[in-house]
């Protein structure tokens, strides 16, 4: 651009000091023109608050500073300026200002000063100043800042976007200045920006490396150089402190859970598709569970979205998916998601109001076609697509067979007969590299048009057309094979901005971070510049260059002439009700549950125990308390209570909460005891009713006074008592009984008895209160703590049986050793003391299929003890199994995956079988068994008895083909003690191979490591790290023929793949015939066998292994030293083992079961 000549004129300075003076240039004034970012420093510009490290004047060669070498001039900005602030095209300026503080007395300024005011880009600035250093002693500090905005009438959310270098230079020679530049978003939260170590103070003075001196007598000039940059996007070098996506764009992001942004950046483009949206809201969810529906978690997600103004979280939806913990932190392919998830929601439309969106909105037709080259035949279908599938030319031994003419060249391929309104189009960034045997990622520049016409594509294009699509979502990778990062680039509005999903952030972007930085390429750009990291989130100094690797990886079209269908707007009639209350419901209890947290400092939570919630107590003690969630067993209630409430006003509010005249009811402390039971202790004195709740808090929360809560027991009179006992011989007791016939407990409320009275002497009492005939016979058990259920004997008196307060005493009709046999043999519990031993190792477990994952999940109560017969009995009931045939396998304790297969054994038990189950104590304590942790066992059920296992080995094997292509793989069992014999005729029972040409031999690592014979011991066969082979044994001349190993490997002859096999040298044969053979038996295509080498390996796996080429035709196999020890290896690239996508141990496929 032209710049004007400077002008210096002297702006209005108010109050400015006698000893600096000050000049101000405008340069461009009022025009519009292109500029850059400035030339980057090492070092990151700081507020002035904030410090960092810089090198002395001695290193000013390491920084980007601007040298004199050239002699530029501070006061002649045509040339200085450009080289001060480059231009950049991405940037359109708005102001250039140009300002010169003369210091003429250096030593006089204040530790910290202003330049006087100027203007520029509508805002006030000035240079400040720490002659001394800021927050250090070392360096001088200078920054530019905005002076008071909201005195020259900006808004308190102003922002102003600058480049800026700031400069000290000789007052004498201009030519002799020092200079760091920034860039910067000046705002109310930052409004100044610079740098603490801008030079050495005591270089200042003096010269050093031919810079300065700066200071000359006592005098300084420090400038600024000033453009004002237009904000397009509104976010430009914002440092997203603060930042609401919400406000800002009237959209929210989503929350990555470990590696999900490729999930976050396509539920982003669905969700912004609105016809989308709608079929989804359209599935019935209404009896649905959100972690074990995709639909309704899927619509739950979509909601919030729409009305959340914070990101939302998606571990509701994955867990929807069947995801754990350990899937959410692996990548996976944006497409693959894409059509899985669209296949299962597919199958949830079916027979709903969605039923057929999937396909309205993003299935085309073809027409897949085999074409004859040479003669007029054509074969053809018309189906449904997905993905684009280009021409395939079938020749050579690939030729199609067309009726009437035989083997024939041919073109297989697709033609379109209609497209669909939404159209994804994936770019192929990745692919298998021959070369280097992996995976790599493809940076090729690609250009994608924003508008695009697809009639020469489709049949019907005359009919249907024009198919006109307009770009909507660009979703991108960023990175490389082995790992990355994916966001989307959408247009959510039909005449709306480009904005860029980027996990829980959204923000603005200009097209051309659209289109132009994600069309990728193998060059390189600068750090910190737009094109590497878009959003300018990157504050790098530095001038090291990356390579570009973000680039587009999906696109989304809409047709035009859908457009306003496909983005319509969403009413809210579109969202089910049911969602829209359950959400709100959700929404409010936890604004309900936020605010008590708030407000808890000034409350205490009281737990009351009455009679009632008693009743229905089936486990030990009267309750359990959960002192840490301020919660208690359901039933027991939980009352809101100011800390400062006088307890006497708290008894009368209890007495209208539960209809009860004052003298009716009392109140009890409950304690918990040092055994870890809790009981009722005693009565509240007049004294304690003086005092206030939070003191009840602390009486009960011995341990944790400051935390827990109040509990207490509400005892009400009964008709048998005018007033409450209050004597020392009279203790309180509460009675439960075990209804021997129904397998259950229930509270019976509370006596009170006497110290000296006989524990007899409440039997009547005790059997009046169970309603049992009078003359029933009972027993009587003190449940002393969950291990420790004590008889209690008749004829022994309170006192010496040390029954005190609170203690709970148990009973049940007497049962004689016969019934009690018999009881136990039917699975049922004879006494009180068998019941709360069941309470005590009951469990609860999650039972997997560990093979077919549609398979049915079972989850059982059951007791720790059981053995592994038991526990196969009670899931054969669940499954309609047979016990015999379920096997086990452990998870494991971190992933929950399949672990080690569990072998049958009498003596194994639960515990054994789940080693990560809560323990006993985590179920007494548990709230309600929903509320403890489940642990994990798979099942499989197999076609024979586990019992079999005993007697019998199991065994694997793998039925070879005439191509080294698996044809079956057979399960067999067989005697341990039997022979390979036995073994063969297993096989020709399931696959007819004839035992008498069978060829049985075991691979470890790639090579045969042994052949068997007949009548060999099974025991010799095979091992965990092994696998076996069966095939039909090559027919050969025994006498002039020789068979050798042939192995295959890549590169290295010291590490195998694929299938090794024996092969037959014929005598006189040349290589070249053998070569043929050798192709057919590995039914490798042309293409693949004209890569294939062929080497003598000598010392098979030795780790000294000579590896010999043979490169001639007209040689003799059978003539080479092929020993026992050696093979004829082929090498070439092993196509079954390719790597990952992303290359990473965790990859796996991508599943949806919910």
């Amino acid at each position: 651009m032209d710049l004007q000549n400077p002008q210096t004129t002297p702006l209005p300075q108010p109050d400015m000091p006698n000893d600096t003076t000050a000049t101000a240039t405008t340069v461009c004034d009022n025009e519009k023109s292109n500029v850059s970012n400035f030339p980057e420093m090492e070092l990151e510009p700081r507020r002035a608050e904030v410090h960092t490290d810089q090198p002395s004047a001695g290193d000013n060669d390491t920084l980007q500073s601007k040298k004199d070498d050239d002699k530029q001039n501070v006061q002649d900005l045509d040339t200085i300026l450009p080289g001060l602030l480059p231009e950049n095209a991405d940037l359109e300026t708005e102001d250039t200002r140009v300002y010169h503080w003369h210091i003429n007395d250096w030593k006089s300024l204040a530790p910290r000063s202003h330049s006087p005011e100027f203007q520029a880009g509508g805002f006030p600035w000035r240079i400040l100043l720490f002659p001394k250093g800021n927050n250090q002693q070392e360096s001088l500090s200078v920054y530019l800042e905005v002076a008071d905005p909201a005195a020259h009438g900006h808004p308190e959310n102003w922002h102003v976007c600058a480049q800026f270098s700031l400069v000290i230079s000789n007052l004498n020679d201009p030519t002799n200045y020092y200079n760091n530049n920034a860039n910067h978003r000046f705002s109310s939260e930052e409004v100044d920006w610079g740098f603490t170590r801008f030079y050495e103070l005591k270089s200042l003075t003096k010269t050093a490396n031919g810079k300065g001196p700066f200071i000359v007598n006592n005098q300084t000039v420090i400038s600024v150089f000033v453009r004002v940059v237009k904000d397009e996007t509104g976010v430009l070098w914002h440092n997203f402190i603060n930042y609401d996506s919400r406000k800002e764009t009237g959209y929210v992001g989503i929350k990555n859970q470990g590696a999900t942004c490729y999930m976050n950046s396509l539920l982003q483009s669905l969700y912004c598709t609105n016809s989308f949206r709608k079929a989804v809201y359209q599935i019935p969810t209404e009896t649905e569970e959100p972690t074990k529906s995709v639909a309704l978690a899927l619509q739950r997600c979509f909601y919030n979205l729409q009305y959340s103004n914070v990101p939302i979280d998606t571990t509701e939806l994955t867990k929807s998916f069947g995801w754990d913990s350990l899937d959410a932190f692996m990548q996976h392919d944006v497409q693959e998601f894409n059509r899985v998830l669209q296949d299962n929601l597919e199958l949830k439309m079916k027979n709903t109001p969605a039923d057929g969106a999937i396909s309205n909105l993003f299935v085309g037709k073809m027409k897949s076609y085999i074409k004859c080259i040479n003669v007029d035949y054509e074969s053809s279908r018309v189906e449904d697509y997905y993905d684009y599938i280009t021409v395939e030319t079938l020749e050579g031994e690939n030729k199609y067979m067309a009726e009437g003419h035989g083997l024939q060249d041919a073109n297989k391929g697709v033609i379109f007969e209609s497209f669909p309104p939404v159209l994804h189009l994936q770019l192929k960034r990745f692919e298998y590299d021959f070369m280097r045997d992996t995976m790599v990622k493809i940076n090729d520049h690609y250009e994608f048009p924003n508008e695009i016409n697809l009639d020469e594509f489709c049949s019907n294009s005359d009919k249907e057309g024009p198919y006109d699509y307009v770009l909507h979502g660009v979703l991108v990778h960023s990175g490389d094979l082995h790992g990355g990062h994916y966001f989307a680039l959408i247009k959510p509005e039909k005449d709306g901005k480009w904005l860029r999903f980027d996990d829980d952030r959204v923000t603005p972007v200009t097209k051309k971070e659209v289109f132009e930085e994600n069309f990728g390429d193998e060059s390189t750009v600068k750090a910190g510049s737009n094109a590497a990291f878009p959003n300018g989130v990157m504050r790098s100094n530095s001038i090291k260059m990356l390579k570009r690797f973000t680039n587009a990886y999906m696109l989304v079209y809409i047709r035009k002439n859908q457009l306003d269908k496909v983005l319509g707007s969403m009413q809210d009639d579109d969202i089910p009700p049911h969602l829209k209350k359950r959400l709100n419901e959700e929404k409010a209890a936890l604004e309900k549950r936020r605010k008590e947290r708030e407000e808890m400092h000034l409350y205490v939570k009281v737990a009351i125990v009455t009679d009632e919630s008693f009743k229905t107590r089936q486990e030990f003690d009267l309750a359990v308390f959960d002192d840490k969630n301020l919660e208690a067993t359901p039933g027991v209630d939980i009352l809101k209570v100011l800390k400062s409430e006088k307890v006497v006003n708290f008894k009368a509010k209890l007495a209208e909460y539960y209809n009860l005249e004052p003298d009716q009811f009392r109140l009890w402390s409950i304690l918990s005891r040092t055994n870890k039971t809790v009981r009722v202790d005693s009565p509240l004195s007049s004294q304690d009713e003086k005092g206030t709740v939070e003191r009840l808090r602390e009486l009960s929360c011995v341990a944790t006074p400051n935390n827990g809560l109040a509990k207490l027991y509400l005892e009400t009179l009964d008709n048998n008592y005018t007033k409450f006992p209050n004597k020392k011989d009279t203790s309180i007791v509460f009675l439960k009984y075990f209804d021997i016939y129904k397998q259950e407990m229930r509270g019976l409320g509370r006596m009170y008895i006497k110290a000296n009275d006989k524990v007899g002497e409440i039997i009547p009492t005790l059997v009046e209160r169970a309603e049992l005939p009078k003359d029933t016979a009972i027993t009587l058990f003190e449940e002393v703590k969950p291990t420790m259920i004590e008889f209690m004997t008749p004829k022994q008196t309170f006192s010496v049986a040390e029954i005190q307060n609170g203690d709970i005493i148990c009973f049940q009709v007497a049962v004689d050793e016969k019934e009690a046999k018999k009881m136990v043999e039917q699975g049922r519990h004879a006494t009180v003391r068998a019941y709360f031993g069941a309470i005590q190792n009951r469990v609860i477990i999650l039972f997997k299929p560990k093979v077919d994952k549609r398979g049915q999940e079972v989850k059982l109560q059951l007791n720790r003890r059981s053995t592994y017969y038991q526990v196969a009995r009670e899931l054969g009931k669940a499954l309609g199994a047979e016990p015999t045939k379920i096997r086990f396998t452990t998870a494991n304790s971190v992933t929950n995956k399949p672990k080690e297969v569990l072998p049958y054994s009498a003596s194994l038990d639960l515990e054994q079988m789940a080693p990560m189950m809560p323990t006993s104590t985590e179920y007494a304590q548990a709230l309600s068994l929903d509320s403890v942790r489940v642990p994990v066992v798979y099942y499989e059920i197999l076609d024979y008895s586990i019992m079999d296992l005993e007697t019998k080995r199991f065994m694997k094997i793998h039925v070879l083909g005439d191509t080294l292509r698996e044809e079956a793989t057979l399960t067999v069992l067989v005697p341990k003690t039997g022979f390979v014999r036995d073994l063969a005729e297993e096989i020709q029972t399931k696959n007819k191979l004839d035992p008498q040409q069978l060829r049985l031999y075991e691979v470890s690592e790639g090579k045969i490591v042994k052949e068997f014979s007949l009548d060999q011991p099974i025991d010799n066969v095979g091992d965990k790290l092994s696998v076996l082979y069966a095939e039909d044994e090559t027919e050969m001349d025994m006498d002039n023929d020789r068979l050798i190993q042939v192995v295959h490997y890549h590169k290295d002859a010291k590490r195998y793949h694929g299938v090794p096999f024996r092969f037959v040298a014929k005598k006189g044969e040349t290589f070249a015939d053998t070569k043929k053979r050798l192709q057919k038996r590995t039914g490798m295509s042309d293409k693949e066998w004209q890569k294939v080498k062929f080497a003598v390996i000598k010392g098979l796996g030795s780790g000294s292994e000579e590896v010999i080429p043979i490169d001639k035709d007209d040689v003799e196999l059978r003539t080479m030293k092929i020993n026992d020890e050696d093979a004829l290896g082929l090498n070439h690239v092993d196509k079954s083992s390719r790597a990952s996508r992303f290359g990473g141990f965790l990859e796996r496929g991508i599943f949806i079961r919910g």
